[in-house]
């Protein structure tokens, strides 16, 4: 079967390294919070307000959305010249999608862009999908699987990034519940965003699993932002994906209890799993998702999760290129292609 891509279908063995978790254009001020301390007057976000953002990276809306599909293009084509050949672009509607104007970005930066269907966190929830049930919001999810999304024709690679607060809302598992059963149907692989507040994976995983989910074709998203050696090991042995997908965040939210990890963490996370074994249920990301994120304006960009992360792990995997070619290529591949 063809891996959808904004441009149209290509073959799986063309798909190369792949980030399966990005935004190019997108709108989160969903997550907008007031903080104690008042930002710099008059400094425009760029390289003087990153270390303010780095510790209040919620605190200014602008922060939080990516709008500007020309530095989509130049920050790709830096992941281009990085090894990159793919990203999954999960912003879902609610969350300021851009649909239409992906093609060009994709064209222009050379990089497939391969996007997710379905719904995120509840905040964001389309009346339809709140007025609808479980049958109704899976009938919306296997057209846009079918058909495109919203008269586009682009398919979605996937379903996601289906959004989970802490704890899980009814609307949430409603949609949760939906997407495993149009999942289950079409083969689409499931990717779920996940709270860093509490720990809901595995009852997540045996709701979508209740519904007909393959548990390896489910990718439990932003796992790195909660380590417990015992949690991670559950979801592996479960059979499902674990996404480590912000490398290159190390952004706190006013207060050091809530925060990114490292990316010295993140790796200590990566040497563990590497040691149990698990490297087949391993992909990454960076979560490019805000100004500060980007290149020009102090962040890591897209780019970093090729040019450092990927021969990091190489490192850690005792110079073994086989180890980041199964996290980067085969394991988004077979997510990507559905059976």
């Amino acid at each position: 079967m063809p891996i959808h891509t904004v441009l149209g279908p290509i073959d799986p063995a063309e798909l190369g390294p792949t980030s399966m978790h990005e935004h190019l254009l997108s709108d989160l001020r969903v997550w907008s919070r007031p903080s104690a301390e008042e930002p710099p007057p008059g400094v425009p976000i760029g390289p003087e307000l990153l270390g303010y953002l780095r510790w209040n990276a919620l605190s200014i809306p602008e922060n939080l959305v990516l709008h500007d599909p020309d530095v989509a293009v130049r920050e790709l084509a830096d992941a281009r010249a990085a090894g990159a050949s793919a990203v999954v672009e999960l912003t879902l509607e609610g969350m300021g999608r851009r649909l239409a104007e992906l093609p060009d970005i994709s064209r222009r930066s050379g990089v497939h862009i391969c996007v997710g269907g379905g719904f995120y966190v509840e905040q964001t929830h389309p009346d339809r999908v709140r007025a609808a049930d479980v049958d109704g919001v899976t009938e919306m999810l296997l057209d846009e699987l079918r058909n495109g999304i919203g008269g586009t024709g682009i398919r979605p690679a996937l379903l996601g990034e289906i959004g989970t607060s802490w704890p899980v809302t009814d609307g949430e598992w409603k949609v949760l519940r939906a997407a495993g059963r149009a999942g289950a149907e079409t083969g689409a692989a499931v990717y779920v965003h996940l709270s860093f507040r509490g720990k809901p994976a595995i009852p997540v995983l045996e709701a979508l699993v209740e519904e007909g989910m393959d548990p390896s074709r489910v990718v439990i998203g932003h796992l790195d932002e909660y380590f417990d050696p015992g949690y991670h090991r559950e979801v592996a042995q479960s059979g499902a994906m674990l996404a480590y997908d912000t490398f290159g965040s190390d952004f706190l939210y006013g207060d050091p209890a809530q925060r990114n990890p490292t990316d010295a963490e993140r790796f200590e996370m990566v040497a563990w799993l590497l040691s149990e074994g698990f490297a087949d249920r391993l992909v990454i990301g960076a979560d490019v998702w805000a100004q500060a994120n980007l290149k020009h304006n102090g962040g890591f960009g897209y780019d970093h999760l090729f040019r450092r992360i990927g021969p990091g792990i190489t490192r850690l995997a005792g110079g073994d290129g086989k180890v980041v070619e199964r996290i980067l290529v085969e394991n988004p591949r077979r997510l990507l292609d559905r059976p």
